[in-house]
């Protein structure tokens, strides 16, 4: 008598069809992990390649800013350097730029506050550009402004040292 095939869990245990091979069920699940790992890889590959050109793109903005910084540390004259002017810079067209000047109390430095407007901005960046300094520069001091600072510096050292001596 001749005895039928038995199936169990999708398998042939009836050696004589060949050996076992894989059911559909185990086929589809491991398609399904190799879609999902796929996706992620994919998706972390362009993740990636996206950081790295707005990268680039922050790299060449700030070299126009530094540019246009370097105008701003050329001027010798305070008020010149309150005007602003024009600079073309190499990526965002040209750029105008104006500062705001302030001395503290500390003799040469002054506090600089910096506008920078592009005339070709990036298509993802603001084309106006704002940023404080502090920069040293005696040639911006007036003579009084820096009398009546060293007047006041010698004479609060002087009050020091008459309390000490008490």
């Amino acid at each position: 008598m001749k005895r039928l095939p038995t199936f169990t869990l999708g398998r042939s245990t009836n050696n004589a069809q060949g050996p076992p091979a894989f059911t559909l069920i185990e086929v589809l699940i491991a398609l399904t992990i190799f879609a999902m790992a796929s996706i992620y890889l994919i998706s972390t590959f362009v993740s990636t390649i996206t950081a790295r050109e707005r990268s680039v793109s922050d790299d060449v903005l700030h070299a126009d800013i530094r540019a246009v910084r370097m105008q701003l540390l050329l001027e010798p004259n305070r008020d010149d350097a309150e005007d602003g002017g024009r600079y073309p810079t190499l990526n965002h067209g040209e750029a105008t730029w104006q500062a705001t000047i302030e001395p503290t109390e500390i003799i040469d430095l002054f506090t600089v506050e910096l506008m920078i407007d592009f005339s070709e901005p990036a298509d993802d960046g603001p084309d106006r550009h704002m940023e404080t300094l502090y920069l040293l520069r005696p040639t911006w001091s007036e003579a009084d402004e820096r009398s009546s600072l060293l007047e006041d510096k010698r004479q609060a050292l002087e009050r020091t040292r008459n309390f000490d001596r008490f």
